[in-house]
């Protein structure tokens, strides 16, 4: 399959662009086309980072793949029968593009990572969407969302194996966990006391922060007791080492995607030590950051 065709193809209207921009502009980096059966797995057609300004529209008719889209700045909107949705800051979108759909600006600059992917295992995700086959994610700074898609964009282009077998496995992170999001909502059964909610989200968007249990029985007025048996009862994992695996998924990233050096990665992410922070690093990913660095790169 020729996406790059296939997506010029797809267009109810001619798009409207900015000075300068062609209509494949949307799709960012293609990637080598997969021969038929020959990659059962997830693969990536196009990824890239996109820096779009008004006039900035596509009215597509359908396209057999799904669109990821993550939100850094400005925001944009995505209309698919007649209701509108806001694409903001730190949003994540997951679209079966297999219906027809219309993607604007909404405020400029809209700064946003895309990427489209195609394989057999969409079918399957295909069943459990809702009826509008389509999710929005709002997330965290350096969410997975936004260190998934920055990985992706990193590996172009793509051709070899591992490679190959990388960008499947990030792609099924991706939407496995838009997936586990919509049932969750779904189940109301699954109640979390908003202290406890408070405090992931703490860990979440301020990890570079220093904590201890009695700060946060402070900051929540509940016995410190009754946080670290609420939070594990809904997380299965424990206050401080749900905050460390944070840190330490959040240092993982920097070291494959930025040039910093490994005590100012430790730092960034709220660990100081350099000793302590290579020793908080091999005890959650078995590796040194180092090593990791040296394993992960291609």
């Amino acid at each position: 399959m020729n996406f790059k065709s296939v997506f010029l193809d797809s267009f109810v209207s001619t798009p409207k662009l900015s000075a300068g921009e062609n209509p494949e502009s949307f799709l960012g980096l293609l990637y080598p086309e997969e021969k038929e059966d020959s990659f059962p797995l997830l693969s990536l057609l196009s990824c890239g980072k996109i820096q779009a300004s008004s006039p900035w529209s596509f009215d597509i008719y359908s396209l057999d793949c799904f669109l990821y889209l993550y939100t850094e700045e400005g925001c944009g909107k995505l209309l698919l029968d007649s209701q509108v949705y806001s694409l903001d800051a730190n949003s994540f979108l997951l679209l079966d593009c297999h219906q027809r759909f219309r993607i604007d600006i909404a405020i400029e600059p809209w700064n946003y990572r895309v990427a489209f992917a195609s394989g057999s295992p969409l079918a399957y995700y295909r069943r459990l969407f809702p009826k509008e086959h389509l999710s929005i994610i709002h997330t965290s700074p350096y969410s997975d969302f936004f260190m998934n898609m920055e990985r992706l964009f990193s590996l172009y282009p793509g051709n070899r194996l591992p490679q190959k077998l990388i960008i499947s496995d990030l792609l099924g992170h991706l939407t496995a966990n838009c997936m586990a999001s919509l049932l969750s909502t779904a189940d109301s059964s699954n109640h979390i006391p908003s202290y406890i909610e408070e405090m992931r989200m703490l860990f979440e968007h301020n990890f570079q922060e220093l904590y201890t249990l009695d700060d946060l029985e402070k900051r929540f007025g509940v016995s410190k007791y009754r946080l670290c048996r609420e939070f594990s009862a809904s997380y299965d994992i424990s206050p401080l080492q749900y905050l460390n695996k944070r840190r330490i998924d959040v240092a993982k990233h920097l070291l494959l995607t930025t040039d910093h050096r490994i005590h100012e990665v430790g730092s960034m992410v709220g660990i100081d030590n350099t000793n302590h922070f290579i020793t908080l690093f091999r005890k959650y990913t078995g590796s040194t950051p180092l090593e990791y660095k040296q394993r992960m790169t291609f």
